[in-house]
């Protein structure tokens, strides 16, 4: 009888062998994705989109909504499934989605299992029981006799939910990861690197994702209750008006100035009255957070930069209002990469910000099966 080692390499040896897709479930868009990865550049070969349906994840118990059945009659010609043939994807969900968090212990205890003390953390920090969990973690480098262990957990309802959609529709996920992931793969390889920590503010439809990290890897991971989807509400209440109406107003016409300093004119657009408060709030948050990672690492003088990415990022001069107030200089990712997004044919309607998830998956391929960010292996 073989062993289970060698059963797992001969298994991931085959995933290479085969063609592994890109599949994004957003809780605004679905996205079906197929690319180059052997090149410096990634490019996009294939790639399909479409709204999602109405549902949301996240590791909250109360903010939980997925219709597998739903879920799975929009994937299946999204992927292009024909004849039962079955296809292989890689599945990246909303970071909200995740708990994440990391671990100190001593060197010599990685030799035993940690899965004890993984599962005392979640059950510390965590809004689910631990056992509602499916943890995957892995372990940095050494630093001063002890190591730093990171995890992701996915609530295993969402875990059995997203499963049962991509076996409906004839897909079967190589793994589940958060979206950060591609995103730091994608700053990690074409950013240059510099000396100070970095930080990216992946802004999606239901949260922001904050991330502190630097050629060697993330240091920390940060989820901040703001959205898009925030930013929506508040123009369509104020307004009276439908999301058509509210997505014009944010991101087609003026609401942010090029000027941030200039704050008696930035308060005659009647728009940004209406998303201030939630602006303030979100940046207090980052500075918070920031302050937080520099007590808890003074060996850090600083930060070299911060990269917007995500649907947020397209809202003109963010990355204006983000320097002003925070003082670190601060850039969207098409900016960041702008050597990177000359070689890249990128689809009508989609920008790096929106893609950089994506395109960092391709990067991935083929996966690792030892990642903390990669839930689930086949």
């Amino acid at each position: 009888m073989w062993s289970l080692p060698l059963i797992e390499n001969i298994t991931e040896w085959l995933l290479t062998a085969n063609k592994t897709y890109v599949l994004e479930i957003g809780s605004s868009n679905l996205r079906w994705a197929y690319g180059e990865t052997n090149r410096p550049e990634p490019s996009l070969q294939q790639f399909r989109s479409c709204r999602s349906p109405e549902m949301m994840l996240s590791s909250l118990q109360d903010q939980y909504q997925l219709d597998s059945t739903t879920l799975s009659k929009m994937l299946k010609p999204l992927a292009d499934i024909k004849y039962g043939i079955e296809k292989y994807a890689t599945v990246i969900l909303p970071d909200q989605a995740f708990h994440f968090g990391s671990i100190s212990v001593p060197a010599a205890a990685s030799k035993a299992s940690l899965l004890p003390l993984l599962e005392r953390d979640v059950q510390k920090t965590a809004f689910l029981p631990c056992n509602s969990y499916v943890i995957k973690h892995e372990a940095s480098k050494k630093s001063d006799g002890r190591l730093t262990v990171q995890y992701c957990a996915l609530p295993a309802r969402i875990f059995e939910s997203i499963s049962k959609a991509c076996a409906l529709a004839g897909i079967i996920p190589v793994s589940v990861q958060p979206s950060f992931t591609g995103l730091f793969r994608l700053l990690n390889r074409h950013q240059i690197a510099s000396e100070h920590p970095s930080v990216f503010l992946h802004i999606g439809n239901e949260s922001v994702t904050m991330g502190v990290y630097e050629k060697a890897g993330m240091r920390a991971v940060n989820l901040i209750e703001f959205g898009v989807s925030n930013l929506l509400d508040a123009v369509m209440t104020g307004m009276g008006s439908n999301e058509d109406i509210a997505w014009q107003t944010l991101f087609h016409e003026p609401l942010l100035l090029e000027d941030p300093s200039a704050s008696a004119a930035q308060k005659e657009i009647p728009a940004f009255s209406l998303v201030e408060p939630m602006l303030a709030d979100f940046l207090q948050k980052i500075y918070g957070l920031l302050l937080l990672f520099s007590s808890e690492h003074q060996q850090e003088s600083g930060y070299s930069r911060i990269v917007i990415s995500g649907g947020g990022a397209l809202l003109k001069n963010l990355d204006r209002l983000i320097t002003f107030n925070l003082g670190i200089p601060t850039t969207t990712v098409s900016s960041e990469l702008e050597h990177l997004k000359k070689h890249l044919n990128l689809p009508a309607r989609e920008k790096l910000e929106t893609l950089a998830p994506i395109l960092g998956s391709l990067i991935l391929q083929p996966t690792r099966r030892d990642r903390f960010d990669r839930v689930m292996a086949a």
